[in-house]
């Protein structure tokens, strides 16, 4: 099975965007996609006529002057036995994240899949409370859960920090360390950070080259996982391909 995970960056990229979710959608399974407006969902949805999707809406945002939801696509040969999301952190009733969900039924395997877009303040992408509370709600939520776990996303965190290391630590194989990935951002992240520091008075924290990951049960047989550089979105797609 081929997985891509995607932070959509609201498809501000685009026809390159769009072009790449449909010439990607051959020999892909599912997607996990986060920053998906309702509109952008809908074009998503017209681009994969062979796919079910599964929309969770976020805050609306006043800034972004959109609503901030989530998004899985799964090829329609793929059971669904749950679908839904959890929050993840709440700090205010105008600072909530969530973590979309799915059970799934392959063949005689289950597969849970959890579908993030953890906490971005503040863009340091250190460690904090919230963030190791955060990682802690999500690491509870699978823990008895029975069948293959993957969990991926944009977690908005550096790799040494602790919240990274919580996964690790109960069995969880990182696969940005585990194929020794070097970045999951390009140039447009770092020059809208660069430029909103300018405009905006927010403090810029360098080229930042992580917020990224993967993280899968043992059980899970990898066969191929990589983070192919591409402008269709400030991140890069993590695209995870595993036997069953």
């Amino acid at each position: 099975m081929r997985i891509i995970f995607l932070n959509s960056w609201f498809g501000k990229a685009g026809e390159p965007f769009l072009d790449f979710i449909k010439d990607e959608s051959a020999k892909t399974d599912i997607y996990c996609l986060v920053e998906v407006s309702p509109h952008l969902y809908s074009n998503l949805s017209k681009k994969l006529p062979g796919f079910n999707g599964f929309y969770q809406k976020g805050l609306n945002s006043e800034v972004l002057k959109t609503v901030c939801g989530q998004t899985i696509f799964l090829r329609k040969d793929i059971n669904v036995e749950k679908e839904g999301k959890i929050t993840i952190y709440r700090q205010s009733d105008e600072d909530v994240g969530f973590m979309q969900f799915s059970e799934l039924k392959v063949g005689k395997k289950t597969i849970w899949l959890g579908n993030v877009h953890g906490k971005s303040l503040p863009g340091d992408k250190l460690d904090t409370p919230v963030r190791l509370q955060q990682s802690g709600k999500i690491i509870d939520f699978f823990a008895q859960k029975k069948g293959l776990k993957i969990i991926g996303g944009d977690f908005n965190l550096n790799p040494d920090t602790k919240s990274i290391a919580m996964f690790e630590a109960v069995g969880y194989i990182n696969l940005i360390k585990k194929f020794d990935i070097k970045n999951t951002r390009n140039h447009l992240s770092w020059e809208q950070a660069e430029r909103q520091s300018k405009e905006e008075g927010r403090k810029f924290f360098g080229r930042q080259h992580f917020a990224d990951y993967v993280f899968v049960s043992p059980e899970v047989k990898v066969s191929k996982f990589e983070v192919p550089y591409s402008e269709v979105s400030d991140h890069l797609p993590q695209i995870l391909e595993f036997d069953l």
